[in-house]
């Protein structure tokens, strides 16, 4: 018996060990997983940044095999909206690859520092950002994935005071806002809020008392500084004293707007009284902006708290206010002022709080829905001359402006309304433009200037077009664009441009000159620039070209009349505006180049001294993103805004300016804008470089060369050139000793036949080190 059980109790031991061994090996192998650990919808603000995190555990099955290496990983983000996905970047190992659609604004945060962190970050929230995001991974053969939807909440909309065009301080405009149950936008909600197709000709206060205005197609009349660019115009910070209409942003409400058309028509009072009945209220136009944001769509206008009539299309429709999405607006006069009478007839909009229990509809009203009102025909009138408010009007542009100039319009009598859709892309065949203007004229100046507001009136007004553009940033988002020469006023006061960028944070890069530290060389004795050494408690100041003695304190070179001098180069601004072509050929001919910065100190003295936005001499014209100085000077230091260089709407933006107002930082734009700008060059110059016999210099001649200019020579036709064919212009105005006069050669195959017995050009064996050009010219 013994002997039969023993094998058996063997045998099943052998057998519960492999599979226990079959069952651990199979729990060890892990399959591909993609997390996103949110559970519904991720709500973020317009403007503002969002992290959406990911996280992946990749599969081991791929390294269970010792002969093989590990899988890299494919990693891709994408977004689906309106049925269409769209990528936002992939990656695999260390190469990530951003669509150019979200070039600046989509990063994996974490992904080089863990492999398992995917999260994704996007700036600069769009409301077309809104949809449903996909982080999937691609190991070997499998893949896994996984889904979230964002919701960008937030609108900004353009509101105007009841009495008329331009009409609110700051300070009003702010409290304006909040009358309406908004607040005033920020420069990057404005910005987010063209990206996304808004269009407003009208300029408006916004957050940082800046006053901007969006314009997706530019036209007569809305130019504004850009010449021809689509962009985000901006008169920079102005005196809060001026007078100017207000962007607002609201994001959320704390109930709904209600419309049930009514039976009749009701007066401003009777809207009241129904929206009370109902136990709601009149809807404010915060809240019907972004009740039309979130999809609300009505063709019938209707009265709100502040007593304006408007109306929110989503779809549009003929007979609805026009080709164009947007909240419509009826303005009393055809100059677009004046909100309706309170007499006149109207539907109306409430607003219901979820604080408040809802009833029932008064019975004196019945509730239908009509669509599509009857078409609107509606004539101009003249200025200050009131409508019945009847019908409806299609919009006509205006330039948004900062100096007020009136002028009337070119219509007949009507007694139509007028209608305004105020809200993106908002474009027309027909724009008002001033007529019999004798405006003359002038160039822009600096916007520390500023306009004495005047009087409204009810005549039509125009924007002068500001030289100034905008970018984004959460603190401020200027990017200039275009220039353009403005009409001069009645009170001769213009503005100057303002950049809005993005802000990349600075990092400031301690150079350590010399051995060792003492307290006489933190106390900085040298001048001019100079570099403090300590050598065995021996202070010595290491001077720059041009200056001298013990501290640097002695300028032993002068610049020219008219130019300025620091740290051993000489400047000379002109206020003159220019394209930056224009302005370097200017440069080159008083033997300079277009301001190169190389230092943090030259880049405050440039923008402490010359406060105006002035071109700099870098670009990227050659090579996209390869910056280079116009004087050859290599990239040593970067002033960029925030998110810059950028090169918005694939424009041509190769040339950089330099913003005054803020620390003097940089923003590349199209080189067609005309700006101020600043000449740079040594301080001395040479003349024609010297003549050599039998050589001569490879491009044009000119008679002025700056200090460390180059050129090179080339042999005469039957000779061969020896040596170092280059010279340099050097400090004081002299060339450096050409050192191909002595190594030019005649081939022994061109002397056959020939009597001379040497062909070695040996006529300047006695040069010194340098000579000037005038020297040399003399001596050959």
């Amino acid at each position: 018996l013994h002997r039969h059980v023993l094998p058996l109790l063997c045998a099943l031991l052998c057998l519960s060990h492999s599979v226990s061994s079959s069952l651990f090996s199979a729990e060890d192998v892990q399959s591909l997983q993609v997390n996103i650990p949110h559970s519904g919808p991720v709500f973020a603000s317009l403007g503002r940044s969002i992290s959406i995190p990911c996280m992946v555990s990749l599969s081991t099955t791929a390294s269970t095999s010792s002969s093989s290496s590990p899988v890299v990983p494919r990693v891709k983000w994408s977004v689906v909206s309106g049925g269409v996905e769209t990528q936002i970047l992939v990656a695999k190992g260390e190469r990530v690859k951003v669509n150019e659609a979200y070039r600046y604004r989509a990063a994996l945060l974490n992904y080089t520092s863990s492999s398992d962190d995917l999260s994704l970050w996007l700036e600069d929230l769009r409301s077309s950002d809104s949809g449903h995001y996909r982080c999937e991974v691609q190991q070997g053969l499998e893949d896994a994935s996984d889904l979230v939807q964002l919701k960008v909440k937030g609108v900004v909309f353009h509101y105007r005071d009841a009495l008329g065009r331009y009409a609110f301080t700051f300070h009003q405009a702010q409290r304006a806002c909040e009358a309406t149950g908004a607040e005033i936008a920020t420069d990057y909600q404005l910005l987010a809020a063209y990206h996304d197709g808004y269009e407003q000709c009208d300029a408006g206060w916004v957050a940082d008392q800046s006053v901007r205005y969006p314009i997706q197609v530019p036209r007569e009349g809305c130019y504004g500084d850009m010449d021809g660019q689509p962009g985000l115009r901006s008169y920079g910070t102005m005196d809060p004293d001026d007078l100017f209409d207000v962007y607002c942003y609201v994001e959320q409400i704390d109930g709904e707007v209600i419309h049930d058309s009514v039976r009749k028509l009701l007066s401003f009072a009777e809207a009241q009284s129904y929206c009370r009945a109902a136990g709601a209220e009149l809807a404010t136009t915060a809240q019907l902006y972004l009740a039309w944001s979130e999809g609300l769509d009505r063709c019938s206008p209707g009265w709100l708290s502040d007593g304006s009539v408007r109306y929110p299309i989503i779809t549009p429709r003929v007979r609805c206010g026009g080709p164009q999405a947007g909240v419509k607006t009826l303005y009393r006069f055809s100059n677009q002022t004046g909100f309706p009478e309170p007499s006149s007839l109207h539907d109306v909009y409430c607003f219901r709080d979820n604080r408040n229990a809802p009833t029932d509809s008064p019975v004196d009203y019945m509730a239908t829905e009509p669509e599509d009102t009857e078409p609107d025909v509606v004539m101009l009138m003249e200025t200050d001359e009131e409508m019945h408010l009847n019908q409806h009007a299609e919009q006509v542009e205006r330039e948004a402006q900062s100096v007020l100039e009136s002028f009337p319009f070119v219509s007949h009598v009507s007694t139509e309304e007028y209608l305004v859709d105020t809200h993106p892309t908002v474009t027309s065949d027909t724009t008002e433009s001033p007529i019999n203007t004798t405006s003359t004229l002038d160039l822009l100046q600096p916007f520390d200037e500023t306009s004495s507001p005047t009087e409204m009136s009810s005549h039509a007004q125009h924007p002068t077009a500001m030289m100034n553009s905008t970018i984004s940033s959460k603190e401020t988002y200027d990017v200039p664009q275009n220039t353009s020469f403005l009409p001069s006023v009645y009170n001769n006061t213009n503005f100057a441009p303002e950049l809005e960028l993005h802000h990349l944070p600075q990092q400031n890069n301690l150079l350590i000159t010399g051995p060792c530290f003492s307290d006489a060389c933190l106390g900085d004795p040298c001048l001019n620039g100079g570099t403090c050494t300590d050598r065995d408690g021996q202070i010595k100041c290491l001077c720059l070209p041009s200056y001298g003695g013990n501290f640097c304190q002695t300028d032993l070179e002068q610049c020219e009349p008219g130019w300025d001098k620091f740290h051993g180069f000489c400047y000379r601004h002109f206020s003159q505006r220019l394209s930056w072509e224009v302005a370097e050929q200017h440069c080159r001919v008083l033997g300079a180049h277009l301001v190169s910065v190389m230092t943090p100190e030259e880049q405050s003295y440039i923008n402490d001294n010359y406060k105006e936005y002035q071109w700099t001499g870098l670009n990227d014209k050659t090579i996209e993103d390869d910056f280079r100085w116009s004087d050859g000077n290599p990239l040593l230091y970067e002033n960029w805004y925030r998110g810059q260089p950028d090169s918005y709407f694939l424009s041509g933006e190769d040339c950089v300016v330099m913003v005054w107002h803020d620390d003097g930082r940089w923003s590349d734009v199209p080189c067609n804008y005309h700006l101020a700008y600043t000449c740079k060059k040594g301080t001395s110059s040479c003349g024609p470089p010297p003549r050599v016999r039998n050589a001569s210099v490879f491009g044009k001649p000119r008679q002025r060369y700056e200090t460390n200019a180059v050129v090179r020579y080339h042999c005469a036709k039957g000779f061969q050139q020896r040596l170092n064919p280059l010279v340099r212009c050097r400090s004081g105005g002299m060339w450096e000793r050409p050192q191909i006069i002595t190594e030019c050669f005649l081939p022994m195959n061109a002397l056959i036949g020939q009597n001379e017995t040497q062909a070695t050009l040996n006529e300047t064996s006695s040069f010194p080190k340098t000579l000037s050009a005038q020297k040399l010219t003399n001596f050959f």
